[in-house]
């Protein structure tokens, strides 16, 4: 049990389904929301006011927040989300209990370290990033609620987002709401594409989805390199498939065919990415990270987001082989995603590719 463990359990987050006691337009999964939670949460701390070191230290509290919430999932798996805030609701203490024995289950069948470094157990949470929250839930519930009767759980969510104006003004609220309408539209665009879309699946994943785990991942090797610029991490992670909520997917083989295709699309994955920044006054401040998204495997940060994107990319061919899906593509690529993480990777990861075959062979 170590690392590898841990990373294969990551992948129940492509499993776990919201609102899944609901009839729904779209099924996000706890991936998704935990990707597109995260991405608002980094937009609402780029255009507050706040000098380099609070924003990076800000930035990072919010993922480390954010995977408080997920990682127990892993062991706990559908707990409906309005079971889980009523329980909160009337005995928070006895859902922290809750929370606090899966963080433990987890460290014993992945290893404590990984969840050390990634959880902060006792961390309080930044109203920005309880903001972002809310909202993502409350877009979910409308979006779906287009079709199905979601009153009741858009109900609760607004009672909550008021209740937020103790901490937050009404005027930042409003200010904060329309940014998050503005975000969705590439959110959404992001969650609805499927990954691997020419090839049968047994395990669905997204492009948020995908994401959220590589996030996650190039986060625990920056803090096992003790990397210096955790912050670069983690908004190159954050930004490397924007670009596709506009373009869509266009994949590394194809951009080789032609001479020069890859550059070109380039600039037009950097030309829309500022269009869609430049569509909304408020966003002017993330017009500085355009080469994040665009060139997120640049420099030495960016090799950890490959190696973490390739890692990501590894698990969903893992998962579609324990699944039992006979399709040679996914072990094709299994091996050679392997062969690329070795060549790339800033630290050993051989052990952890080694734990995941077990699982999976």
């Amino acid at each position: 049990m170590g690392k590898g463990t841990f990373l294969f359990s990551l992948t129940n987050l492509f499993t776990i389904q919201r609102w899944n006691n609901r009839p729904a337009l779209l099924r996000f999964t706890e991936a998704d929301n935990s990707f597109n939670t995260l991405f608002l949460s980094f937009v609402f701390i780029t255009i507050q006011n706040m000098d380099n070191t609070r924003k990076s230290q800000a930035l990072e509290n919010s993922l480390r927040w954010r995977l408080s919430r997920e990682l127990p999932k892993i062991v706990l798996s559908d707990v409906s989300l309005q079971l889980k805030e009523r329980i909160e609701r009337f005995a928070p203490q006895v859902w922290n209990e809750v929370r606090k024995k899966a963080l433990d289950d987890l460290k014993n069948f992945a290893d404590e370290e990984t969840v050390k470094l990634l959880v902060t157990e006792t961390q309080e949470c930044n109203p920005l990033d309880k903001l972002a929250d809310l909202y993502v839930s409350y877009l979910e519930a409308q979006e779906n609620g287009k079709l199905y009767d979601y009153r009741q759980p858009l109900k609760e969510l607004k009672e909550k987002i008021d209740n937020i104006s103790q901490t937050i003004p009404q005027t930042e609220l409003e200010k904060y709401w329309e940014i998050a309408q503005y975000v969705w539209t590439p959110l959404l665009n992001l969650t609805s594409m499927v990954r691997w879309n020419r090839t049968h699946r047994n395990v669905r994943t997204s492009v948020s989805g995908h994401s959220f785990i590589v996030v996650t991942i190039a986060y625990l090797i920056a803090k096992l390199l003790k990397f210096e610029h955790v912050e670069e991490i983690i908004i190159k992670s954050i930004l490397h498939d924007l670009p596709e909520a506009f373009t869509g997917d266009v994949i590394t083989p194809t951009k080789k065919k032609v001479a020069g295709l890859d550059e070109l699309v380039a600039n037009v994955e950097k030309e829309m990415t500022i269009e869609w920044i430049s569509g909304c006054e408020a966003l002017t401040p993330i017009r500085e990270y355009v080469d994040c998204a665009v060139e997120p495997f640049s420099g030495e940060a960016g090799r950890i987001v490959r190696t973490a994107d390739y890692l990501a990319a590894l698990l969903e061919c893992a998962v579609e082989i324990n699944s039992g899906n006979k399709i040679d593509t996914f072990r094709e690529n299994f091996f050679n995603f392997k062969r690329l993480v070795k060549e790339i990777s800033p630290i050993d990861v051989s052990e952890w590719i080694d734990e995941i075959e077990t699982i999976i062979f």
